[in-house]
C-alpha cells in the first residue's frame, strides 16, 4: 500500500491532496490535481471564458457541463429562501473580502461600505432572475444586472470532482481539503480519518473538537475564516443577501457533514446566514449532519448521530442537542 500526498494552489486557495492505493498512487494524484485545476478554468468568474464568466459578460451561457452544479445552486437558493445565492457577486465585489487573501495585504485597507453601495448591491442580487433550461443547458437572465458567481459551491464541487477520479483509479482512500472544505473515503493505514472542528475564537491551531470519519464531505462557515474589525464591529465574509452586510445569525461557525461536497459547501453557507433555528430545518431537509456553534460557546447538533463521529476536546463549550432547546 503506497501513501502520496501534495499541495497545489487554485480556485484562490490551497488545497491538500492525499491518496492510499494499492499501487500507482501518483497518477491518482495528479489526476486529482488536474481535475482541481480545471475546475478553477471552468468556474471561476475570474477567469475568462469560464462558465461565470461568459454569463457575467453576456447574461446567458451554455453551462451544460456544470449542469448538476448549477441545479444545485438553483435549488438550494429556493429551500433556503435566498440564503444561498449565487447572484451574490455585486456585493462581494462591494465588500471586497478578497483582498486578504493578497499577499501584501493590510488589515487597515479594510472599510465598511458607504450604505448606499451596499444597498445598490444588494438590488443586484437575486436568484430568481436567473433562468436555467435543464435541455439546452443554458443558463440566462434578462436582467443585465445580474452575475454570478460559484465561490460559495464551487469548492465543494471541485472536491466531489477530485475524489471520483481517485476512486476511478483504484484508490483505497484519499482526502481532499481545501481548508473550510475536505472531502474523503476509505481508511488509512491505522483507521479512519481525522478532521478537527476549528475553535472559531481560538488561534488557527487550536481546535473545539476532533471528527473521526470516512466516506462523506464536511464543509465549515464561520465568521473567523475572513474579518476585519472597525469600532470593535467585526465584519466577516458570509454575507446576507437579505440585508447586504455580513450575517448577524448569533452564530460563529457551522459545520454539514453528507456525501456531496456541493451540497454541504452551499449548506454551511446557507446554515450560517439563516441562523439556528431555520438552519436546523434546511439542514434537516437535506438529511446532513449539522453542527451549529452559536456565540455563547453552545454547540448544537441536528442528530444524535453526530455523537458517534465528534468527540469535544474544548472545556469552553457545551454539547447540546439542537430539541433540547425548547425545554
Amino acid at each position: 500500500m503506497t501513501d502520496d500526498s501534495s499541495q497545489i494552489f487554485t480556485m484562490g486557495t490551497v488545497f491538500t491532496v492525499r491518496v492510499i492505493a494499492q499501487e500507482n498512487a501518483r497518477d491518482a494524484l495528479l489526476a486529482a490535481e488536474e481535475v482541481l485545476n480545471s475546475s478553477d478554468r471552468l468556474l471561476s468568474w475570474r477567469r475568462e471564458g469560464s462558465a461565470a464568466d461568459l454569463f457575467n459578460k453576456s447574461h446567458q451561457a451554455d453551462v451544460s457541463e456544470i449542469k448538476d452544479l448549477i441545479e444545485t445552486s438553483l435549488q438550494i437558493s429556493r429551500d433556503s429562501s435566498g440564503a444561498f445565492d449565487m447572484s451574490i457577486l455585486p456585493l462581494s465585489q462591494v465588500w471586497q473580502f478578497d483582498k486578504m487573501e493578497e499577499e501584501d495585504f493590510d488589515p487597515a485597507d479594510m472599510e465598511v461600505p458607504a450604505p448606499e453601495k451596499i444597498a445598490e448591491a444588494r438590488s443586484r442580487v437575486d436568484y430568481t432572475k436567473l433562468k436555467f433550461d435543464p435541455d439546452s443547458g443554458v443558463l440566462s437572465s434578462e436582467d443585465p444586472e445580474i452575475a454570478i458567481e460559484l465561490g460559495a459551491i464551487g469548492k465543494g464541487y471541485a472536491i466531489d470532482q477530485a475524489l471520483a477520479v481517485m476512486k476511478e483509479s483504484g484508490a483505497k482512500g484519499a482526502l481532499v481539503s481545501a481548508g473550510s472544505s475536505i472531502g474523503l473515503f476509505g481508511t488509512k493505514a491505522d483507521g479512519n480519518f481525522k478532521v478537527a472542528l476549528r475553535d472559531p475564537r481560538g488561534e488557527i491551531s487550536d481546535y473545539v473538537g476532533v471528527l473521526e470519519v470516512t466516506d462523506c464531505s464536511i464543509s465549515t462557515s464561520g465568521d473567523y475564516e475572513r474579518y476585519f474589525e472597525k469600532d470593535g464591529v467585526r465584519y466577516h465574509h458570509i454575507l446576507d443577501p437579505s440585508t447586504g452586510y455580513p450575517a448577524d445569525s448569533g452564530l460563529m461557525q457551522v459545520t454539514v457533514i453528507g456525501p456531496s461536497g456541493a451540497v454541504c459547501d452551499a449548506l454551511s453557507t446557507a446554515c450560517f446566514v439563516l441562523g439556528l433555528d431555520e438552519g436546523i430545518k434546511l439542514a434537516d431537509q437535506y438529511n446532513v449532519l449539522a453542527i451549529f456553534v452559536d456565540k455563547e460557546k453552545n454547540i448544537w447538533y441536528n442528530n444524535s448521530d453526530v455523537l458517534d463521529i465528534l468527540e469535544i476536546v474544548s472545556k469552553e463549550y457545551t454539547m447540546h442537542e439542537y430539541n433540547q432547546k425548547a425545554e
